[in-house]
């Protein structure tokens, strides 16, 4: 199965994956202009299968906030959201 990439840019702004399980990962987002991270984002890790086989990917922009994906501007709550969603998921 293809997992979650390392790094990749969607809406023109570069992501980084910090930290990850196997329900939630935690991604790094920069700015236009700068790789330096300037928000967090807590995502929802799905499986997707189709004809490219099974692979793993976050919420699309139309779904990102109400699949309970979040983003912050501070990493302590970011990742205190990522432990909360992660336990949540985990509990069904």
């Amino acid at each position: 199965m293809n997992t979650l990439k390392m790094q990749f840019r969607m809406n023109g702004l570069p992501y980084t994956l910090i930290n990850r399980n196997d329900k939630v990962a935690l991604y790094g987002i920069g700015g236009e202009f700068t790789d330096k991270i300037l928000h967090w984002e807590v995502d929802i890790i799905y499986i997707r299968k189709d004809k490219y086989g099974e692979r793993e990917h976050i919420a699309k922009n139309d779904d990102f906030g109400r699949d309970r994906s979040r983003c912050f501007m501070n990493e302590k709550l970011a990742l205190e959201y990522y432990d909360k969603l992660t336990l949540d998921l985990s509990q069904g």
